[in-house]
């Protein structure tokens, strides 16, 4: 049964300022000061929720949405149109300023978050997405949720999404409600005692970002808009997801003839040896068995290795070029090709469908939306490769359409400064003092 991984990632994403472009920082601080950005950080939380039931309201305000001067106006605003229905005149402004002085003692409750620590979040954050799809997202205010915890529950503040509150990521893209949700299982800002862990704090929680992020802001993407913004259709199937776009059926379908071909020729030319040998070699070292046994294997691994990258390039598989430098090369294949399959055609309970065309549009909607998951995760060149026909419609369709419904809606030129920002001499000097927090060198380490 194939399994959709998660702790590993094609990049490091940067924390701080030194690793980012100009381009994703400004995205980050723009995200940061837009009051949008949620988050909760177990003892931290950044927001709280307005909820009137007998009023049918159910709303989440930031602190910057309730303290900054031009943003408390426009959430003043709000409260207030949501509330006219039922008050009037200086009832009204009474309501409204009681309910922000519950807003506001609720969030004294918890620990509170400095702008810095905000500003790492929001830029693992903006490495999850192309920027026009931040750009995109900024300008249509969406607010952008991020929990520590495992899953999304917790922070849900619409009656409707809780069916879903175990997922680890959701979107919603109704053209009334939009919201993107992320669960990234850890504390991305610390390290995990367990440098080979798949959940929990450091690298898996920062690898659950891009790869959950990814997911969920390629959902986002998908949603076609008119020339005035409004929200239409979606690229991969209707609007409500219950007849395919045909292109995007196509495409998934030759995707998926595709990576089993790959993966079955791989298997064919001698994969599972090399992972058999592999997994001795592994045992061997843990143990610290090293003598004969370990060199006896070491030297039959050289040798698979070269017959196995002589048959595949016959064979015209070329991406175990990608990979050569990996010290697993068949465990972490096995790994990629499966992982590419089960995105390819998601299992879930909630996708099942008694009608086969809305099952096959939802289908297309989620492995769509999962090719910039994929490039998050194992890298473009390699996404290319499996996802390839979804990975053209994707970055040559989908992108392109967002750069126009930005263009569209922002009335600016969609302009991306990719430049990195260059350290200062401080921060140089800094950084040589600063603990650093833990990378994995090879992706097959993490694999079991």
């Amino acid at each position: 049964m194939f399994t959709n991984l998660y702790h590993i990632a094609a990049f490091r994403p940067a924390i701080e300022r030194e690793g980012m472009t100009i381009g994703r920082e400004e995205l980050a601080e723009r995200l940061v000061k837009s009051g949008q950005l949620r988050i909760d950080a177990e003892e931290k939380i950044n927001f709280a929720r307005l909820y009137i039931p007998d009023l049918n309201i159910s709303m989440m305000f930031s602190y910057r949405e309730l303290y900054d001067a031009t943003l408390s106006k426009k959430t003043i605003e709000l409260i207030k149109k949501e509330m006219s229905s039922h008050y009037k005149g200086p009832a009204l402004d009474k309501k409204v300023q009681n309910h922000i002085s519950l807003l506001k003692g609720e969030l004294s409750k918890y620990q509170a978050i400095s702008f810095d620590y905000e500003m790492r979040l929001a830029r693992l954050i903006v490495q999850a997405t192309h920027p026009v799809v931040m750009m995109l997202i900024l300008e249509e205010s969406v607010q952008v949720f991020i929990s520590y915890s495992y899953n999304i529950g917790d922070v849900l503040d619409i009656v409707s999404w809780q069916t879903s509150g175990s997922n680890s990521g959701m979107q919603s893209t109704n053209g009334k409600d939009v919201a993107i949700f992320i669960s990234c299982g850890g504390n991305p800002l610390k390290d995990n005692e367990d440098k080979f862990a798949e959940y929990g704090d450091g690298w898996p929680a920062r690898a659950r970002i891009l790869a959950i992020g990814g997911q969920e802001f390629g959902h986002y993407s998908d949603i076609m808009r008119d020339e005035k913004g409004k929200q239409i259709s979606r690229y991969s199937a209707n609007f409500n997801a219950t007849k395919a776009k045909e292109d995007v059926r196509i495409a998934r379908i030759n995707d998926i003839k595709r990576s089993k071909f790959i993966l079955d020729k791989l298997y064919e030319i001698g994969l599972n040896n090399i992972i058999e040998t592999e997994r001795k070699i592994k045992f061997y070292k843990k143990n610290k068995k090293v003598g004969v046994f370990l060199l006896i294997e070491i030297l039959k691994l050289f040798f698979q290795r070269l017959f196995f990258f002589q048959r595949a390039k016959k064979n015209n598989i070329f991406v175990l070029d990608h990979i050569k430098s990996e010290p697993r090369i068949g465990t972490l294949i096995k790994a990629i090709t499966e992982d590419m399959l089960f995105n390819l055609s998601p299992k879930a309970d909630v996708y099942k469908k008694d009608n086969k065309d809305e099952e096959e549009a939802i289908a297309c909607v989620e492995a769509l939306a999962r090719v910039p998951q994929q490039s998050n995760k194992w890298g473009k060149p390699i996404t290319k490769i499996f996802m390839k026909d979804l990975y053209i419609t994707y970055y040559k369709i989908v992108i392109p359409g967002c750069v126009v419904a930005y263009q569209n809606i922002s009335k600016k030129r969609y302009e991306y400064n990719s430049e990195r920002i260059k350290s200062s001499f401080f921060s140089t000097i800094k950084n040589l003092f600063a603990k650093t927090l833990y990378y994995p060198k090879y992706k097959s380490s993490l694999l079991k």
